[in-house]
């Protein structure tokens, strides 16, 4: 298990990671606080739909005719 500490630096706490876990220097997360004390890391992705123009990831060809109604998850 590795472990680290907070340090302080700043106004803010730092939390060093190690090289060892292949970690990216400029990697952005998102950061969530648990209400057990967890930390969790999420490395942020880039929005692949953000850009992109009407139509572009429509595929016809798939043969898929399908409307959602708003309660598909819940279905899981």
């Amino acid at each position: 298990m590795i472990s680290t500490k907070t340090r302080k630096q700043g106004n803010s706490l730092v939390i060093t990671l190690p090289a060892k876990l292949g970690i990216k220097e400029g990697e952005e997360f998102h950061i969530i606080k648990k209400e057990n004390g967890t930390v969790a890391l999420i490395p942020k992705v880039e929005d692949f739909f953000e850009s992109a123009k009407e139509g572009e990831f429509y595929f016809p060809e798939l043969g898929v005719d399908y409307t959602p109604h708003g309660g598909e998850l819940d279905e899981l």
